[in-house]
């Protein structure tokens, strides 16, 4: 098996997203061994030190020798443990589990009390009321307001009614089937618009569908009582030599009060795989349509970069002149549940 080393070092490895396995798993589980970093927060005790190339570090922030730890108020270093539940909705990402593990924390059940860091499904009340004041969770409790769709779009509408000009970020919606009839009157008031329809909780582009205004009898009477969001679609959107992309910042919020919120310095871009045209007649082309990674990547002229330190063509043109196209994302895994793109 692949031996995982105690500290990672500078440099992010595309063995992050590899299974681990053997004498390395059972090495790091024997053998814990993290690094601190200083707070960037005054007042503020360290941090674990999650290091990587693409996020490099001060190295006057980093704790490591004897008279540093005591200046911190350690004699020694405890044991760090991590707990990861799988469910149905929680799946074991190499890239989380290898990451934790060469940070140096080890494995616990979900069901001990010695870890310091929770990752599956959102707490329970009672959990959240058992847990210690140094444990920590991957989810805030209802987060779900922001990540399905329907109260996603109800939580944007009450705020745009309050503060309009602030929270005119996405195109008007409706929630079926509560909000049927509304969306049929704007239909008879705009019969030229296109529409998106998505399911409440789905991801990766999957039960996405794209309606002309003058929807068949049969259709409408079936989204009449199915649970979805409806949109006015972007038809003019902005593209890149033809194609439609879409961009992504993440960000972490550590805490909500006081706020702390970490912005990655890297973002995403997404890419269709086929130029848009959008006509009546192509709105089931969902390679033309939507940006998802699991949709595009089974396009047949699809080039996927398969490890960061490998260049990629400068422009979507260049990469047709290679015999691919424009879409291109690092790494292999699916995509996480969450909001789709409007």
């Amino acid at each position: 098996g692949e031996v995982v080393p105690r500290s990672l070092g500078s440099s992010w490895s595309p063995s992050y997203a590899c299974p681990q396995s053997g004498a390395g798993a059972q090495k790091s589980a024997k053998h814990p061994s993290f690094r601190l970093l200083r707070s960037a927060f005054a007042g503020r005790p360290p941090v674990l030190l999650f290091d990587a190339e693409t996020c490099p570090r001060d190295p006057a922030r980093v704790v490591e020798e004897e008279d540093e730890l005591a200046k911190e108020g350690f004699t020694s270093l405890p044991g760090m443990y991590f707990a990861l539940e799988k469910t149905k909705d929680v799946h074991e990402y190499n890239a989380v589990l290898n990451t934790l593990r060469r940070a140096g924390l080890t494995r616990v059940s979900h069901e001990s009390t010695k870890w310091g860091l929770y990752w599956g499904p959102q707490p329970s009340p009672d959990m959240l009321r058992s847990m210690h004041p140094y444990q920590k969770a991957n989810h805030f409790p209802h987060t779900w307001h922001l990540g399905r769709k329907d109260l996603l779009w109800k939580n944007v509408y009450r705020m745009r009614r309050q503060w309009p000009k602030h929270f005119d970020i996405m195109p008007g919606g409706f929630v079926l089937p509560d909000d049927f009839q509304a969306w049929v009157a704007a239909r008879e008031q705009s019969p030229e618009a296109l529409w998106i329809w998505k399911p409440v909780c789905q991801a990766c582009g999957r039960g996405i569908r794209l309606f002309t205004s003058a929807i068949e009898p049969g259709v409408d009477r079936k989204l009449a009582k199915k649970p979805g969001v409806v949109q006015r679609y972007v038809d003019r959107p902005l593209l890149i030599e033809g194609y439609k992309f879409d961009l992504r910042i993440y960000i972490v919020v550590t805490s909500f009060d006081p706020l702390k919120v970490y912005i990655n310095s890297e973002g995403l871009v997404r890419m269709a795989t086929e130029k848009y045209a959008p006509s009546a007649d192509n709105l089931s082309h969902r390679m033309m349509h939507l940006t998802n990674y699991s949709v595009n990547k089974h396009a047949e002229s699809y080039v996927q970069n398969q490890d960061g330190n490998v260049s990629v063509p400068a422009s979507p043109a260049a990469s047709q002149q290679s015999g691919g196209s424009p879409a291109m994302e690092a790494g292999g895994e699916e995509e996480e549940e969450g909001p789709e793109d409007p």
